[in-house]
């Protein structure tokens, strides 16, 4: 089976908030809608949810909808303005900050069948070790972590690493650093994949920085895009590190989570095809 017929999934996350989490998964999701792909941010800082807050969109419905409610996340899907689709994930819900067995269900459900309609889902998970953010990267064919150069971001970040990688087998992650020069942002992760080479079993891939710049709150603050108030310059470091990111290859080694389910669907409907050579039945191992 071609892998390229299922979705994409990154999952964003991070070790602690107000490291530029959303604003990394906002600005991926655009840049990804410009180069004509079909994109769906899932906000999955469930309870405390913001990318609709980010991007200045009102919401038709959250996640609380479809676990409590019955809906199905296409009733609660809304355009971004930027090309891309979003599926608020609720703001105030204590109930969503941790996820049952059954719910875990019922979104994995809900996102096999709506993900098929697109390229590309990225997860913005919440910060932290929480029960939901192990889920949802564990879920992920691609993980990327972000964090700041400053010492609890760090921190933070490698204890996020280490507790995917042993509970989950999450092994592989990208990592930008946010909120730092070029020459501060690689002396962060060198010092982050020193201490992970020497403690724990994963790959840690550099993908990029961002700068600190006015600009990036003045976006933030007008609720837009950094292409809508930036200058050239940040904008077009932006848009490398962005680039970065989609340009690595997929991830064979993840056999789990949303990717799985995807595929397991589609090798289930040429399992089900009738044989055109004999129209015999046959029993195929599982």
């Amino acid at each position: 089976m071609n892998r390229n017929q299922t979705p994409r999934v990154i999952a964003i996350s991070s070790g602690k908030g107000g490291v530029g989490k959303t604003f990394t998964s906002v600005h991926l999701a655009a840049r990804a809608a410009q180069t004509g792909q079909r994109v769906l941010l899932l906000d999955a800082d469930l309870g405390l949810a913001n990318v609709d807050i980010m991007l200045g969109i009102t919401a038709n419905g959250s996640i609380q909808d479809v676990l409590a409610e019955g809906k199905s996340l296409a009733d609660i899907l809304v355009p971004s303005g930027y090309g891309f689709d979003v599926l608020p994930g609720g703001s105030g819900f204590h109930e969503l900050t941790s996820l049952s067995t059954d719910q875990q269900q019922v979104m994995l459900d809900e996102m096999r069948a709506l993900g098929r309609n697109y390229d590309l889902v990225l997860i913005d998970a919440a910060a932290g070790i929480g029960d939901n953010v192990l889920y949802f990267v564990s879920a992920a064919e691609s993980s990327l972590v972000v964090l700041t150069p400053d010492p609890t971001s760090l921190t933070d970040a490698y204890a996020l690493i280490k507790v995917l990688s042993t509970m989950r087998d999450v092994r592989r992650f990208m990592v930008m650093i946010n909120q730092a020069e070029a020459v501060d942002a690689q002396i962060s992760f060198r010092r982050l994949l020193s201490v992970a080479d020497r403690y724990l079993d994963v790959h840690l891939d550099y993908v990029g920085n961002l700068p600190p710049h006015a600009d990036v709150r003045r976006a933030i603050q007008r609720q837009k895009l950094l292409d809508k108030v930036g200058g050239d310059l940040i904008v077009s470091h932006l848009h490398r590190t962005m680039d970065a990111i989609l340009a690595r290859p997929r991830d064979t080694s993840r056999s789990s989570g949303l990717q799985f389910f995807w595929e397991h669907a589609l090798s289930e409907g040429l399992d089900a095809m009738p044989d055109s050579t004999d129209g015999a039945e046959t029993e195929t191992a599982g």
